[in-house]
């Protein structure tokens, strides 16, 4: 009976062996050892666009108000990316940032220290799956002490309006768009 099992248990074995090296995953790959070889391709293309329309022109005119200042601005980064897992719950906050980005998140030039990151909010926030997630954001930038602040994607944003939204945030933001506005906002007549 022992043998019988014994029989059993190797045919099942080499069954198993037979199939996962039909469906190309027993090979092994000549850099690790014991690692499944990598297909020659993956079924895979380049987003196009990668903006939105309103997210291009707000990126745009983001760079024009930075342009001279400390800070730069990085597109679609993942929350994973920017904030540090701490606490018992760490695969429970994991799971909520995992898979979720913010639009653009503005940082001092050297890339050491994010100061702000901002959300374009369009129609699709207005459905409540998209306010669940965005109450996930939300609480998870309020928890760490950065500011998320939203703006409205179908609202056009200029470079003194955008200037005049970014500044409560970063006190040192001056650079040669915002000056050239403050002056005109001087010369003008009561």
């Amino acid at each position: 009976m022992e043998f019988l099992l014994i029989v059993v248990a190797a045919l099942v074995l080499i069954g198993i062996a037979a199939l996962v090296r039909a469906k190309g995953g027993a090979s092994a790959s000549p850099e690790r050892p014991g690692r499944a070889a990598l297909p020659d391709s993956l079924s895979v293309a380049v987003k196009r666009p990668f903006f939105s329309r309103s997210e291009q022109v707000f990126f745009g005119t983001l760079n024009t108000v930075l342009e001279g200042t400390p800070y730069t601005v990085f597109p679609n980064i993942r929350l994973n990316d920017i904030f540090t897992i701490g606490g018992e719950d760490k695969r429970s906050t994991y799971n909520r940032l995992r898979d979720k980005h913010v639009d653009f998140l503005i940082v001092t030039r050297d890339g050491s220290q994010p100061r702000l990151a901002i959300e374009l909010d369009g129609a699709s926030h207005e459905r409540e799956v998209q306010r669940a997630r965005d109450r996930v954001k939300d609480l998870v930038f309020r928890s760490a002490g950065l500011t998320l602040l939203r703006l409205d994607a179908r609202q056009p944003h200029s470079a003194s309006s955008l200037g005049a939204h970014l500044s409560p945030h970063l006190p040192d933001l001056t650079g040669p768009v915002l000056s050239g506005i403050q002056a005109n906002r001087a010369r003008r007549p009561a």
